[in-house]
């Protein structure tokens, strides 16, 4: 064999051999990919845990409102002369606190005080009059007694006797309703409270009835509400209520409740009294909180339970009726229709019936048909305590219901 043969059987040799090896190494590695997928089987077929609720259909809900109503004080006036003149004295000013009887205006009355002499200088003159009728009279009817005067005579001193009587009433009348005048010149203060306006100055010249000076009430401020005529009989007079004013809740009783309704509006005012009138002022804006009953068929869900579907609708996965076992139980898409929702929780319509236990939330990783496996009664409890604690920290800080859970959507109820 010369050194040709031998260097070829030498090549095939080293082939075979290689051949051979990345045989045994595929083998290898197919045997051990093969104990691998063996081993994660188990695991990879555990069915998905999740956090399940129970559906509770009822026939009807409740929806928040709020109605915006105003402070106001229960007395409120502005002050005016009934008869025109030139102010002569201002005596408070504004933000004055003033008690009932306080005078805090005067007009000029010297015009009024010359009348009123002139007035008393005719009363004089007239009881002059008078007493002349008098003296004319019962000589008259001496003489007539006598027979030496006709009783004509007695006729006419009778008549002059009653004008010049008539004249003294008069005039007393007239001084009468001068001091009126007078006394109506100044303006009193008709209860207890505070200036809030001043209109005039000294030496202005107002008309009768022009009003000079407001003052309003510091007795306990009350809040009218115009209130829907579809939830007025939740407010009775009497109960007590929680009204939001600002950033603070404030306290107080439904002491008035209109029986006319507003032609404009459609509602009916009511008056709320408040306890306190800290921190409060007339002109304030108030909240009441009410609710408006819907009688519409559904259920309560978190709105972590809907996951889009077709249409505009929505679905929510549910266990289904087959028991669970190893493998779980297979999902099943419902679909349904929000109704409303506060932002939290949606009220739902649709193919959900009465103790279904429905997916709370994930549903982006489920489809249908899909095995999982309801978790553990104190794993859902301790989700449902971490989602509560979530939701009471992410909660706008607030004396009352936040103006998102307020202005809540509500669609589909009539």
């Amino acid at each position: 064999m010369n050194s040709a043969d031998t260097s070829s059987t030498a090549s095939e040799a080293s082939l075979y051999v290689a051949i051979v090896v990345f045989t045994a190494a595929l083998v290898l590695l197919l045997v051990a990919a093969g104990i691998g997928n063996a081993a994660q089987t188990p695991q990879a077929r555990a069915p998905m845990s999740v956090v399940t609720g129970t559906v509770k259909v009822q026939q009807q809900f409740e929806t928040p409102i709020s109605v915006f109503g105003l402070v106001e004080s229960p007395k409120s006036t502005s002050l005016s002369f009934d008869t025109g003149g030139q102010i002569e004295e201002v005596l408070v000013e504004e933000g004055d606190a003033v008690s009932k009887g306080d005078i805090v205006a005067r007009l000029d009355t010297q015009r009024l005080r010359a009348q009123q002499e002139e007035l008393n200088a005719s009363l004089v003159r007239v009881k002059a009059d008078l007493n002349l009728a008098k003296i004319n009279n019962d000589r008259t009817q001496s003489l007539v007694d006598r027979k030496l005067e006709s009783a004509q005579r007695l006729d006419e001193t009778n008549a002059s006797l009653s004008v010049a009587n008539a004249r003294v009433n008069e005039i007393e009348a007239s001084l009468n309703s001068m001091k009126v005048a007078l006394d109506r010149a100044v303006l009193y203060a008709p209860f207890d409270g505070q200036v809030n306006r001043r209109f005039f100055d000294e030496g202005s010249v107002v008309n009768a009835g022009t009003a000079v000076i407001g003052i309003t009430s510091n007795e306990q401020f009350q809040a009218r509400f115009a209130v829907p005529a579809d939830i007025i009989d939740q407010f009775d007079i009497g109960e007590p209520v929680i009204i939001q004013i600002g950033e603070q809740n404030a306290a107080g009783v439904v002491t008035q409740r209109l029986s006319v309704r507003n032609i404009q509006t459609r509602t009916v005012d009511i008056l709320v009294t408040l306890n306190s009138n800290d921190k409060v002022r007339p002109g304030d804006m108030a909240i009441l909180f009410g609710a408006r009953s819907h009688n519409e068929q559904g259920s309560w869900l978190p709105v972590t339970a809907l996951s889009n579907g077709l249409r505009g609708l929505w679905r929510v996965f549910v266990l289904g009726d087959a028991a669970q076992s190893e493998s779980g139980t297979a999902l099943e898409a419902r679909v349904v229709e929000v109704v409303y929702t506060d932002g939290n929780n949606a009220f739902v319509r649709g193919a959900l019936k009465e103790g279904d236990r429905y997916i709370v939330d994930g549903t982006h990783k489920l489809s249908p048909g899909q095995r999982v496996s309801a978790a553990s009664a104190s794993t859902q409890a301790q989700t449902q305590t971490e989602r509560k604690s979530y939701s009471e920290l992410s909660a706008p800080e607030s004396g009352g219901q936040s103006g998102a859970q307020n202005s809540a959507q509500y669609a589909g109820v009539q």
